[in-house]
């Protein structure tokens, strides 16, 4: 008995004086443990850098559509006012050289162009809408030989003839009395005024309210104004572009990021996404459907950034017509590394001072190497990088974090 209780207590008195440390010990304990490496692995995959903004889907303002002038005569009657036999149709897609309507049974050709047809056109005749009509011709008619330049002839006239049979329309041409007259005129040395008044008022000629011209074609007609057996006067109509178009606002950087065709990722407040394309950026875009705020007085305004206008279309084959009128997010891809690459954290590369880049690969056993890279696109807090001679593999460990 005696000895079992001796036992203990020097048991008791070992485990207390185990668990006594002296102050150095103590300190020790107290210090952190040592630093390790923060690594990630190097990775293959593709990056893209991406300009991301807020945009609004809209038609484009629409154009008035402003007959200028009067069809030719109804059977030679100068008395018959100009009447709509045949309306535009609102909704329609209206391409060069189709016929928008008809006043009096006549047609109302749509040509491209920004000079209005103002007045009736006879041989002899220059100016702007004689240079849009010789353009317009050469299009809807290559293979007719015409000049891009020039007074109109008999053959621009010939041509427009031609283009108005093809139409199942008759041209306004001169009677084989009215030719046999000007052969006289032409005989006749002294009959110069008299020609050049015959060519005037009896040969050929394109009736100004025959033809609009638009400035942008297709157009998409949007509104009907002149109905059917009423008269027509002014606007008769209106018509936009056939396509909604996607405006928005970016920052100067960004803007300077962007280039005409960079594609494009539409994403709609219900998640669908639709493919896009960029086809203007600053002063190129024209008649936006969607203007930039106005400033404010506010004192900071000198100091906020100005925004830059950007527009896109849709990728072809992309209808946009369920999204007219909302905003959707757009992400523009402004760099594509074009397929899988080695790619590192940003922060796992660093600049010698003689400007080299570096990566620090985790060489095991608690050792590093220090691989000069070159870089290449930056994307999604990535960049890639193209190893020196040192090598560097998808799977290798990069010291990340200054650690």
């Amino acid at each position: 008995m005696t000895t079992a209780v001796a036992l203990a207590a020097g048991a008791t008195g070992w485990a207390i004086a185990a668990g006594v440390k002296s102050p150095a010990d103590a300190a020790a304990g107290r210090q952190p443990p040592p630093a390790s490496l923060i690594t990630v692995p190097v990775e293959r995959r593709p990056l893209a850098a991406v300009v991301v903004v807020q945009t609004s889907v809209t038609y484009r303002k629409p154009t008035p559509v402003v007959l200028t002038g009067a069809v030719a005569p109804l059977d030679g009657d100068l008395s018959s006012g100009p009447v709509v036999t045949k309306a535009a149709t609102a909704g329609r897609t209206v391409r060069e050289g189709d016929v928008l309507m008809e006043i009096n049974g006549r047609p109302v050709f749509a040509l491209a162009g920004r000079v209005p047809m103002y007045r009736t056109l006879t041989e002899g005749s220059t100016g702007d809408d004689v240079r849009q009509l010789r353009a317009a011709l050469r299009r809807l008619r290559p293979g007719a030989g015409l000049a891009a330049s020039g007074p109109l002839t008999g053959e621009v006239l010939g041509a427009a003839a031609a283009w108005y049979r093809d139409r199942g329309y008759e041209p306004v041409l001169p009677t084989a009395a009215q030719l046999a007259e000007r052969r006289r005129l032409e005989a006749r040395k002294d009959a110069r005024a008299e020609l050049a008044e015959w060519r005037r008022t009896r040969g050929a000629r394109i009736y100004s309210g025959e033809i609009v011209f638009l400035p942008r074609l297709p157009a998409r007609v949007t509104t009907v104004t002149a109905r059917a057996g009423r008269e027509a006067a002014g606007e008769v109509a209106t018509v936009a572009d056939p396509a909604p178009v996607i405006d928005g606002t970016v920052t100067p950087e960004d803007a300077e990021l962007l280039r005409k065709g960079q594609p494009a990722t539409l994403t709609s407040p219900s998640g669908k996404t639709y493919r896009a394309k960029v086809t203007a950026v600053g002063a190129s875009v024209t008649d936006r459907a969607t203007p930039p705020k106005k400033e404010t007085d506010a004192k900071d305004d000198d100091e906020a950034p100005v925004g830059v206008p950007i527009r896109l279309g849709a990728a072809k084959g992309v209808k946009l017509g369920e999204l007219t009128g909302q905003s959707v997010r757009t992400e523009i891809t402004v760099g594509d590394s074009g397929g899988a690459v080695l790619a590192v954290p940003v922060a796992a590369v660093f600049t010698s001072a003689g400007g080299q880049a570096y990566v620090t690969v985790d060489a095991g056993a608690g050792t590093t190497r220090d691989v000069p890279v070159t870089t290449g696109l930056a994307a999604e807090g990535y960049v890639e990088v193209t190893p020196g001679d040192a090598g560097l593999a998808a799977g290798d460990r990069v010291v990340v974090g200054g650690s």
